[in-house]
């Protein structure tokens, strides 16, 4: 069954792509009579011309997403710069695939005070603000405590972002339009804690005996007073993204990862 022709897109750019990456997209767009701008809404379809970070922030202000690729890994991305004239001709007729993707929503708390909540797309991580320590970090599954971490961190990951920072430490990799939250202990200090993964209905809590960073997906800072508790759960949010009918998620994985290459 087709989606609704695409016919025109807002366009956001990852800073200082390379000008002629910028006019080899007008070109595309204009051969295939798509019309567009460079003024990104929330509204309507969003480009976003770069890599996985491009995406991340239009993805958590609520757009309809798809991506160009201009960069290294972009696990997220729908298209490579020199494939997206075929893709943006299925888009304008009606042929693409919508995925949408669970998000993590979280706030503070501090007695009966909450901040207002905040999402990601790939995930959450409760670090260390010093280089040097130890982080104590007391966790909570539906309000009672599951463990006790000395770490450097944890990650809180969408089954999206599991390929992200989460498998760099040696979390899992979950297939994307799964619906879990794994939970990935960075330079552990007792062989004994491994990831976790809990199903997307459990709320759960995280409470640092000293003062540290929660960062979402990379690229917002939030600081963390000591005791103070960060809840987290499953967003009613969804990231939405655009994607060619014949993409293959385990063909991605192979050629990012050279998984059963040679070196």
């Amino acid at each position: 069954m087709s989606n609704p022709p695409v016919s025109f897109v807002h366009i956001i750019l990852r800073p200082l792509v390379p000008p002629e990456c910028i006019c080899n997209l007008e070109q595309a767009l204009q051969v295939a009579q798509i019309a567009y701008d460079f003024n990104p809404k929330s509204e309507g379809i969003v480009l976003c011309l770069g890599g996985d970070g491009t995406l991340l922030g239009a993805l958590r202000s609520g757009a309809t997403c798809f991506g160009v690729h201009v960069g290294h890994l972009g696990f997220l991305s729908a298209i490579n710069l020199e494939n997206l004239g075929n893709f943006l001709e299925e888009l304008k007729r009606g042929h693409y695939k919508i995925e949408k993707h669970m998000m993590l929503e979280a706030y503070f708390e501090d007695g009966e005070d909450k901040s207002t909540p905040f999402a990601c797309v790939n995930d959450m991580v409760v670090s260390r603000k010093d280089v040097y320590g130890i982080l104590e970090l007391e966790l909570f599954v539906d309000g009672k405590l599951a463990n006790i971490y000395q770490v450097d961190g944890l990650i809180f990951a969408t089954p999206l972002g599991s390929s992200a920072y989460n498998i760099s430490v040696g979390g899992s990799v979950v297939h994307p339009l799964c619906e879990n939250i794994l939970i990935t202990p960075i330079a552990p200090h007792s062989l004994t804690q491994r990831p976790l993964i809990l199903g997307a209905h459990m709320r759960l809590g995280v409470r640092p005996k000293k003062s540290c960073m929660v960062v979402v997906d990379g690229q917002k800072h939030y600081f963390m007073h000591p005791y103070q508790k960060l809840i987290l759960k499953r967003a009613s949010q969804q990231a939405i993204l655009l994607q060619p009918l014949d993409r293959d998620y385990f063909k991605v994985l192979r050629e990012k990862f050279s998984w059963g290459g040679r070196n």
